[in-house]
């Protein structure tokens, strides 16, 4: 009964059964899921939402299916295919760059953020709140902002993002670094490693998969940004889409919202497959 007890942290022992459910652990979930349905229900109620008329208006859709693809097929979807993919490349391009960048501006901040790790003892508050400030404004303001500085093109994007990936990648980090148990930092002290040494021998590798992991998200994430953000003059697919769209091109806008739906397809079968690999 012991043994069961230990091994499930969140159980404990009652009248010589095992109650599962400890309130110490579920009662902070149960009250975060109660006051979510509170305001959930609150804005179900406050904010105006006619059914009837939504449900009037189903039939709708399929006249209105019925009149785009007659747009459609009236079209060439084909046509400046090669400026498409051009276009598709440049957002790829993109987000590589930001991920990469923001991973390695990421993992530094994460070394100072981490408080189990940090060389400077009030870096992890600053820190913290200047990346909450980040993460609060919206990416495509960065962009716009970078926009003035830099001009039209891919580069204020790649900054704008990488501004953004930043500082959501170094949050994310500094938790996994601080999830490694102290032991281990301590019996590496205790065999002479400095700090290097240990980050590079526990710290790093015990968070190598849950920073694959959030790399695969960032530059899903960055690639889905890169291609909205097109709609304000940072290129890419997204001014392909835009500028298809705007000119009632929709053939050849569906062809590329076609394309991009099969990238981002294929980036989370190919992140599922090297999950399962890390797996074994």
């Amino acid at each position: 009964m012991k043994t069961a007890t230990a091994l499930r942290p969140n159980a404990v022992l009652r009248r010589g059964k095992i109650r599962l459910h400890n309130p110490e652990y579920t009662r902070p979930v149960t009250v975060f899921l109660a006051v979510f349905a509170g305001l959930a229900t609150i804005c179900f109620i406050a904010f105006p939402f006619d059914g009837k008329q939504i449900i009037s208006r189903v039939g709708n859709v399929g006249t209105a299916l019925k009149k785009l693809w007659a747009i459609v097929a009236a079209d060439s979807p084909f046509h400046e295919f090669g400026i498409t993919l051009r276009a598709f490349a440049e957002s790829v391009w993109v987000a590589v760059l930001a991920t990469m960048y923001s991973a390695v501006f990421g993992v530094f901040f994460a070394v100072f953020m981490a408080k189990n790790i940090t060389p400077v003892k009030f870096a992890p508050a600053v820190l913290s709140a200047a990346f909450t400030l980040i993460r609060s404004i919206p990416s495509f303001i960065w962009v716009l902002m970078a926009l003035v500085s830099l001009g039209f093109g891919p580069a204020p994007c790649i900054v704008g993002l990488c501004i953004v990936s930043t500082a959501s990648f170094a949050r994310l980090v500094a938790h996994s670094f601080e999830e490694i148990d102290a032991g281990v930092l301590e019996a590496l002290a205790a065999t002479g490693a400095n700090r290097a040494k240990a980050f590079f021998m526990a710290v790093l590798p015990s968070a190598m998969t849950s920073m694959i992991a959030w790399l695969t998200t960032a530059f899903e994430s960055n690639f889905l940004a890169s291609a909205m953000l097109g709609y304000v003059g940072a290129g890419g697919i997204g001014y392909t889409i835009s500028a298809a769209l705007g000119s009632y091109r929709y053939a050849k806008g569906l062809v590329a919202i076609s394309i991009v739906i099969a990238f981002i397809y294929t980036i989370e079968i190919s992140f599922n497959a090297l999950k399962e690999k890390l797996k074994t």
